[in-house]
Parts: C-alpha cells; structure tokens; sequence
C-alpha cells in the first residue's frame, strides 16, 4: 500500500490552512442588496470582485433573515475564492440605517459628549435599540444609528462563516467620503441626487456639511423634478450666505441627461460628475467587465471609499 504524500497529509493541509490565515490577513470588502452580493478583495496587488446571487429570500433591507444560509453561503463564497485570511469589511444598502447631524459639535469636541448631545436631539431612530457611529463634519458631527438586530445578526453570520467582522459601514456615508474626495476643487455648496433600488433622495451640503436629507417619489420624473426644485429654493432661502450650486448626480449612467434639466446653468450651477476608476477586475469568466456594470453609482463611491481607506 503506498504512502501518501506529505502533502496530501491532513494535518499538514490543516495546519497550513491555519497558517495562511495568520499571514494573509486581508480585507474583503462586501456590499449586499436583496438579490445578491458583490466582494472586492487584493490578491497579487490587484484588486478582484466576485458577484453572487442570494438564495431566495435570505436578506432583506442589509438584515440576514437566515442567518445560518446567510454565514455558510459567504465561508462557501470565501473558500471558492482562495481568502483563508479574510476579514470582512461589510457595507450596508441605503434602508439600513438613519443618520441626522448634530450642530456645536467642534473641531475639539470629544466622543464622549455624543451620548449626551444626541439626549436633547430628534433622532430618526430609536437612540436605546441602535447601534451609533458618528464623524466629525466641519463643526458638526454626522451620527448614523442601525438597529441592534442587524448588526448582532451579522455578528452571528460572521461566527457561523468562521470568519472576523472586521468592520461595518454604511454606503450613504462612505459614499459621501468619496464624494467629498471628488469634489474638493468645488469651493460651492452641493446637491447630491442619489438613487438606490427604485428610491430616491436628495441631500444638500452648505460648507461640506450636509443639511438636508429629503426623500423622494420616483413614480413621476417630472413632478420628481419639482419637488427637487423646489427643496432646494426652500433651503437657499434659508442660507444666510448662499454659494454656488454644484450638482452630482449618484443615477445609472443611461438616466444621467434625463435627470440633467435639474442643473440650472443659466443661474451658475453645474454638474461636477466624472468618471470613477475601475479599480476591481472580475475574478470569473463571463462576468461583467467591472464593477460599474454590477454596481449601482451609489455602491460605487461607497466600495471606492473603502478600498483607498482599506488597501
């Protein structure tokens, strides 16, 4: 009977799976939506993206409904992709979290003051049954709460894959990281159009500080339209010093000049889109060319954000 070779030992496969995991500790980067999950990962100096499809009814709204499919599928999903040393760097969809911003915060202000400010503030969500992170904006403070279920059901996804949860983001504030990345030269105010899953939202920055968050109806363009006009004539006028208006629009790149009629250039304003780097390489055969084919613009400069903060 002949010997097997070493490498075919399990105990050395094993231990060198255990090794790999201590020296190739890596971040992988993971958007989910209802339907599907993209992740975004450096191998070689390269970074490569893989686009799967959710089992039937397995997440809702970035919430793991089946959280044992959920936590086998993404360790299946990691082991096809050679990652032992994976952690994940999660990005939640747009209806996972609400956000407000708390004005007086200070470029000294401490963390530990949040907790207290946010007691006098009205939040959109239940300050006992949410998780909070916040971030210095100029002189105010961006504070995003999500709900205690969703982050402890991805906490248990993450034990069942055998995996660290290395990070949980959320993709309005990490794309406004981006956003602001993009827009540094643009010394006016901003107006962002942001479109996700059939929803709509417009939010306003006054001095890189972001006022005003209005949801919108997408069922009527037109109407969409002068409800958008409208919110913004109603915030100028609230402006004690009013500066130029920049637009970015965050819609599929097919509906971009239907959406263009919202720019008032003969009042100064302008759109400040550009193109995003392709910096993901699909790792499949006949996937999409790169990540703009899968991604809606919002995911994009929310991935973007995090792979210049995690690379």
């Amino acid at each position: 009977m002949p010997l097997p070779a070493l490498a075919e030992l399990p105990q050395l496969t094993a231990l060198s799976l255990a090794w790999r995991r201590l020296v190739e500790i890596k971040p992988v980067l993971i958007t989910v939506t209802n339907t599907r999950l993209v992740c975004c990962w450096d191998k070689g100096g390269r970074w490569w993206q893989r686009v799967v499809d959710w089992p039937d009814g397995v997440c809702r709204d970035g919430l793991p409904l089946q959280r044992e499919v959920v936590g086998e599928f993404i360790a299946d999903l990691i082991f096809d992709c050679d990652l032992p040393g994976a952690e994940l760097v999660l990005c939640l969809p747009l209806r996972a979290a609400a956000w407000c911003v708390v004005d007086g915060y200070g470029l000294d202000g401490a963390p530990g003051l949040v907790p207290q400010a946010l007691q006098s503030v009205e939040l959109p969500f239940d300050l006992a049954e949410s998780y909070i992170t916040s971030s210095p904006v100029q002189e105010a403070l961006a504070v995003v709460g999500v709900p205690r279920s969703l982050i402890q059901g991805w906490s248990e996804v993450a034990e069942l894959a055998d995996l660290p949860l290395r990070r949980v983001d959320w993709s309005l504030t990490a794309a406004q990281r981006s956003l602001h990345q993009l827009t540094q030269a643009w010394d006016g105010d901003l107006a962002w159009l942001v479109r996700e899953e059939k929803r709509m939202r417009l939010v306003l920055f006054h001095q890189g500080v972001p006022e005003v968050d209005h949801a919108l109806e997408e069922d009527d363009p037109l109407a969409c339209q002068r409800e958008i006009r409208a919110c913004v004539a109603a915030w100028q006028g609230s402006v004690d010093t009013p500066s130029a208006l920049g637009w970015w629009l965050s819609v599929p790149i097919e509906q971009v000049d239907d959406w263009m009629p919202l720019v008032d250039e003969e009042s100064g304003e302008c759109c400040l889109n550009q193109p995003l780097p392709t910096w993901a390489e699909p790792s499949d055969q006949g996937a999409a060319a790169d990540v703009t084919d899968v991604l809606s613009p919002l995911q994009q400069l929310a991935l973007l954000a995090l792979q210049q903060e995690e690379r």
